[in-house]
């Protein structure tokens, strides 16, 4: 079967396009022809001010960049590439309405084969005007609509037609399966990880807030926030500094390649998500596939990914004290071991094969 996935790819950074690549090898593996139809560029610099979009990683599949979709002309451009290869399937990556235009024109165009919408969230996390409209634009020409959490559906079945939820698959987000576990840890220091983009509705703040009570109860404890910052870093440098957090926190603003990542789980006990919203993580995803328990506000759809008091723990959002109580609880507990192999056990059962079965199958 020829498979095509338009949406981005390597060398573009982030969840998204990860996700992609990973779906892909397993789609490649089992015999099947991928290619990407990559963006030239994804968002202007003046709406992505996170820093950079892309790294110097090369894509494993064919991939043609051709469409840019801020620039119209680029989409019939899109659909002749599309067009022109043929597809059995073609996967689209969804996740917020800026590019609800751009899709739902190519979509429309599309001749050959099934057009399945990868649907990472419906609602986005940010308010975007016309929303409703946007979503029926792009979902509505779809044959099949993939969700990876129940969150994500109760959103399609709020906010679209009943024509539309019919064609939903639920799905999941699976373990990434390109790291072997837990390393050894490089310190005897109790360790905190906040890692990956950080917006506002990932709740940075409230877990800045919870670590003075921490430390009242852990004075050796630290902080490692690793990820890119979506807007301005001296929020938070001042709050780490009005909170007297500067001995036990460290930043590391930026994106943090693939290379980098084990470094970071190799220090950490666990990993924070205290998410105001959500609809499911691939941060969850990452830490697992390093054995790392979660800690996570119970929203959106993170409660799927993370059974509590099994897996990780889960605390009600913009709660400093229950987070606190919650890290705590962690080590008071010593629930690390009896974790981690709670998280081996679950990855045998959410594993990209079952997701492509899933996708292949309807």
């Amino acid at each position: 079967m020829k498979i095509a996935f338009l949406g981005p790819a390597p060398p573009f950074l982030g969840g998204i396009s990860q996700f992609a690549s990973h779906l892909a090898d397993e789609l490649s593996s089992t015999g099947h022809e991928v290619c990407f139809f990559n963006f030239k560029h994804q968002y202007p610099a003046l709406l992505f001010p996170a820093g950079r979009q892309e790294d110097d990683s090369q894509p494993k599949h064919t991939s043609q960049r051709v469409l840019t979709p801020y620039l119209p002309h680029t989409w019939p451009k899109t659909v002749k590439a599309i067009n022109a290869w043929q597809p059995d399937l073609l996967i689209i990556s969804w996740w917020v309405p800026f590019f609800a235009f751009a899709f739902g024109y190519i979509i429309r165009r599309i001749k050959f084969g099934r057009k399945l919408i990868l649907a990472h969230n419906i609602v986005p996390h940010e308010p975007w005007p016309f929303t409703r409209s946007l979503l029926r634009y792009v979902f509505e020409p779809a044959d099949n609509i993939l969700l990876l959490s129940k969150s994500c559906l109760q959103d399609l079945r709020g906010w679209l037609p009943n024509r539309v939820i019919t064609k939903s698959i639920l799905g999941f987000h699976p373990i990434y399966e390109t790291h072997q576990g837990k390393i050894s840890k490089t310190n005897n220091q109790p360790g905190l990880l906040f890692f990956g983009l950080i917006k506002e509705y990932k709740g940075l703040d409230t877990l800045l807030e919870a670590m003075p009570i921490i430390r009242l109860a852990i004075p050796d404890i630290n902080l490692q926030i690793a990820g890119s910052v979506y807007g301005d870093e001296s929020v938070y440098s001042k709050q780490i500094e009005r909170l007297g957090l500067t001995d036990c926190v460290k930043t590391d603003f930026r994106y943090i390649s693939g290379e980098e990542v084990s470094e970071y789980f190799r220090q950490a006990d666990v990993c924070i998500l205290p998410y105001k919203s959500a609809t499911q993580s691939g941060v969850i995803a990452t830490a697992f596939s390093y054995d790392t328990p979660v800690i996570a506000s119970d929203v959106g759809g993170l409660s799927e990914y993370i059974e509590d008091g099994s897996t990780g723990l889960l605390i009600p959002p913009e709660d400093p004290p229950a987070l606190a109580a919650a890290v705590l609880r962690f080590y008071d507990q010593r629930l690390l071991s009896p974790m981690q192999e709670e998280i081996r056990a679950y990855k045998k059962s959410s594993t990209w094969t079952d997701l492509a079965k899933l996708i292949l199958d309807r």
